[in-house]
């Protein structure tokens, strides 16, 4: 798109404002505003000239914009201010300080509604896995451990982060912010990395996407907790598509509509194991700090349509040297989201059932629950805490495996040598608008910068299967 001015109609009716031009052939940080009518922000908005070719830097943590001190509209930021120079880089000023002939602009998430007052924002376009970009967010990196007090520990100032020391204090969540890699998207055609990996804890994470999948392979093995658990989550997918119609009234979104296409199923296969039963148990949440993501401009409006992914572990091991592992596949067929305040959920299939895959040894019961949530959002805001109207995919599944002894005392069927064994699926679809963040981090953000962050708020959330299957069907297997 060709370079031009920045118009901007405020609320207030102060009329245009030109604020030079748009360079958008760099968007690592999302395109810069453009020319449209028929847009209205907000009358505390503050548009800074000039696209991500204006951002010199971002903070390890990404709340701190060093913004080129010449820019169009920069001399206008101040604390207080909502400062909007491209989808990525818009917050409430919260501190604005001298870098060299620059300004270091720390902002604090806001909502698409605080951005804008009134606009009508519609898309209909392709999701080309291949081509999008892999950015890690600085999101809630750790786990979070049942049995201990949760809390919040904020990096080292030294590391570079800029949120400070240990603002809410030591428990089992761990906040660990790593470097915010940008890159530009790619030329039509191009195509992304494939992958990223990523440490968290005890755990090796990869994301990976293709055309046909986007899925997430973690693995968990210490020597001390002797626990092992191996799994793979994908949602399987053809001609992603994202279409959206969102109109901002005054301040409301009244009536969003948001629908995906493409998704055709879901797969997974699990495997886990524990020496010591259970003491080695664990219950694991972790925020992946991963998302995928590809800038878009509705008229002058700039926004990003964005992929993320987090995942829950849960084992329940009884006796030592246990180990199961099963695999199944499940066909979706239709479009998933909300469109005139209908829910969209598509058709569900069996394709290989997960519980006659059950496998494993143990004397005891053995037991393993995995979830996962695949989430597509219409974004705007900072990379750590994008806000706008979602639809996600939220998908549990949890397998137990009876004793290789069996059910000793009891009548056949279910007698020695004979194992219960069982599955249970939920597929939820989940949609809402807000600010994309976990509880801990919300309340380190609020604490380290004095502000307060918005709630995420639902509008709908739909089962599209909630089923348990056992085998052998009988009352005492079932019970």
């Amino acid at each position: 798109m060709a370079a031009g001015l920045v118009v901007i109609l405020l609320a207030a009716g102060c009329g245009k404002v030109d604020l030079g031009g748009s360079d958008t052939t760099d968007v690592r940080y999302g395109y810069g505003p453009k020319p449209d009518k028929s847009v209205v922000y907000q009358p505390d908005v503050v548009l800074v000239a000039g696209g991500s070719g204006v951002v010199r830097s971002v903070s390890r943590d990404g709340f701190t914009y060093v913004i080129d001190g010449n820019a169009r509209g920069v001399k206008d930021v101040a604390p207080g201010k909502i400062m909007f120079a491209t989808s990525e880089a818009v917050g409430r000023v919260v501190k604005v300080e001298r870098s060299g002939d620059d300004k270091a602009v720390t902002l604090a998430p806001v909502r698409l509604t605080d951005v804008v007052r009134d606009g009508h924002f519609t898309f209909d376009r392709p999701l080309d896995a291949e081509a999008q970009t892999f950015g890690p967010l600085p999101d809630l990196l750790g786990e979070v451990v049942d049995g201990g007090p949760a809390g919040v520990v904020v990096p080292d100032a030294a590391q570079g982060t800029g949120l400070g020391v240990n603002a809410i204090g030591v428990g089992d969540v761990r906040l660990a912010v790593p470097p915010i890699v940008f890159a530009p998207a790619p030329e039509p055609g191009a195509r992304g990395a494939k992958t990223i990996k990523r440490n968290v804890g005890d755990w090796d994470i990869e994301a990976y996407k293709d055309q046909s999948k986007m899925g997430l392979t973690a693995s968990h093995s210490t020597a001390v907790q002797r626990l092992k658990v191996d799994f793979d989550i994908q949602l399987l997918i053809r001609n992603l598509r994202a279409w959206g119609d969102i109109r901002v009234t005054n301040g409301v979104i009244p009536h969003p509509q948001f629908r995906i296409d493409g998704v055709e199923g879901l797969a997974i296969t699990i495997a886990a194991g524990a020496e010591g039963g259970l003491e080695d148990n664990k219950k694991v949440k972790i925020e992946l700090p991963i998302e995928v993501k590809q800038p878009i401009i509705i008229g002058g409006f700039p926004a990003t349509l964005k992929q993320t992914f987090k995942f829950l572990v849960s084992t329940g091991f009884s006796a030592k040297n246990g180990n199961i592992k099963a695999t199944g596949k499940w066909g979706l067929d239709g479009p998933i989201g909300y469109v005139q305040s209908s829910v969209l959920t598509p058709a569900f299939s069996v394709q290989e059932s997960i519980v006659k895959s059950i496998r494993g040894v143990s004397i005891g019961v053995e037991g393993i629950v995995v979830a996962a949530e695949f989430r597509f959002g219409f974004m705007l805001g900072l990379p750590v805490a994008g806000a706008g109207p979602f639809v996600g995919i939220v998908a549990s599944v949890g397998v137990t495996n009876g004793s290789a002894a069996g059910r000793v005392g009891l009548p056949l069927p279910v007698g020695p040598g004979v194992k219960c064994r069982g599955s249970t699926l939920v597929l939820t679809v989940r949609a809402g608008e807000g600010i994309s963040l976990s509880e801990p981090l919300v309340k380190a953000i609020e604490q380290v910068l004095g502000v307060s962050i918005p709630q995420e708020a639902d509008f709908i959330k739909k089962d599209i299967v909630n089923r348990t299957v056992v085998e052998p069907d009988v009352p005492l297997c079932r019970d």
